[in-house]
């Protein structure tokens, strides 16, 4: 007669445990990390901001292309009402009329504690401004956005 194992019962099929639940959760759980990961890669990360969040990457922009004399963005970072209007300066010059601004008045700055009650409502969006001017002290602005074509630009 055989001899029974000690110590352990025989294992029968089907009672025990299996991994497949496991491995099945852990595949999903890689693909579902991976996905979001892969989304996050492929987008803009202009579309990965809030609303405040590409307010303040606007504010910046602008401010920049004002302080070194950049019309390509100034003209990027304006709403269309401001760029068809008789006051919006030509590109013809714009660089040299920058420089002669920041030559007297100094680099406008602005941290992001300096924008404050921003308030966004659907395409539109308004804020106070404290800019802190090289040569002149701080001014307070309040200013306008629009969203344009997906875009928040500034607006009088």
């Amino acid at each position: 007669m055989p001899k029974a194992s000690q110590g352990r019962p025989a294992e029968r099929g089907g009672g025990g445990l299996s991994a497949a639940p496991f491995v099945v959760a852990l595949v999903v759980a890689v693909v579902g990390i991976g996905g979001v990961l892969l989304w996050n890669t492929v987008r803009p990360a202009k579309d990965r901001l809030n609303d405040p969040a590409q307010i303040q990457v606007t504010i910046g922009q602008y401010y920049g292309a004002l302080n070194k004399g950049r019309y390509a963005d100034l003209v990027a970072n304006t709403c269309a009402k401001d760029r068809q209007a008789p006051s919006f300066p030509p590109e013809k010059g714009f660089a040299d009329a920058r420089k002669a601004a920041v030559d007297k008045d100094g680099d406008v700055k602005l941290d992001a504690g300096d924008v404050t009650k921003l308030t966004v409502s659907g395409d539109t969006a308004t804020a106070n401004l404290v800019l802190h001017y090289a040569k002149l002290g701080e001014q307070t602005q309040h200013a306008k956005f629009v969203r344009e074509g997906g875009k928040w630009k500034m607006c009088s």
